[in-house]
């Protein structure tokens, strides 16, 4: 970010100076944030504000003309330290351009309808709070199509399947918000299991566990238990 304004007027060592120097100041601030406890998610003021406004800075001061000789201009280190002075007008032109906007855009909002969450909210996360699903609705989702498809090959297969004895696929989420459920398996599926563990076979579901249970090796959370 700190080389865009001065990429197309700096020579290569400036331009590794600049990266530098502005990688320095963005880490500073990045430091200062978090201990001063601003809010600023994706760090855009800090990382695009601050290292912009250090690079256009640095401009004034390494640009040169023969590096750009339809456009450029001298900076301060070349001769022409009033360089410096445009760069610094240009940084608050555009500082005051942009608070401008950003007023013009929330103040309204913030009457109307406020922009700022609830801090019960903001520690929940936006994605429970406003849509009452987090990121375990994912994983459920993803097992929820697994059970579509033992449920469909069970229905399929229902005439060739055992009465007694049954198996269990049971999803725990993490979050303890979220319900957990169950579905039973047909009784072929235990045999598979016994089967498999006899012939020194890996289980379908997974590997064996100590309390009898079988543990889906890219979802813990996903248990297939005998009953």
């Amino acid at each position: 970010v700190a080389i865009t304004p001065a990429c197309g007027f700096v020579q290569p060592g400036w331009a590794i100076l600049i990266g530098v120097i502005g990688t320095g100041i963005v880490y500073g601030l990045l430091l200062l944030k978090r201990h001063m406890h601003i809010d600023d998610t994706l760090d855009v003021a800090i990382v695009h504000g601050c290292g912009g406004i250090a690079g256009a800075f640095m401009t004034g001061l390494f640009a040169q003309k023969k590096m750009n000789p339809s456009g450029g201009a001298d900076g301060a280190f070349y001769g022409n330290p009033v360089q410096l002075w445009y760069q610094i007008a240009g940084i608050l032109t555009a500082i005051g351009f942009a608070a401008a906007c950003t007023a013009l855009i929330l103040v309204p909002l913030n009457l109307i309808m406020g922009i700022r969450l609830a801090k019960e909210d903001e520690m929940v996360g936006l994605d429970a709070a406003a849509h009452g699903e987090g990121w375990e609705v994912a994983a459920s989702r993803a097992v929820g199509d697994m059970v579509k498809q033992v449920l469909a090959e069970v229905n399929e297969n229902k005439g060739q399947l055992a009465e007694n004895g049954s198996f269990e696929l049971r999803y725990v989420p993490a979050n303890k918000d979220r319900h957990s459920f169950s579905v039973p398996l047909p009784t072929r599926y235990e045999h598979q299991r016994n089967e498999d563990t006899e012939n020194n076979r890996e289980p379908m579901f997974g590997v064996p566990n100590n309390n009898q249970s079988v543990v889906n090796k890219d979802n813990p959370n996903m248990v297939a238990s005998r009953h």
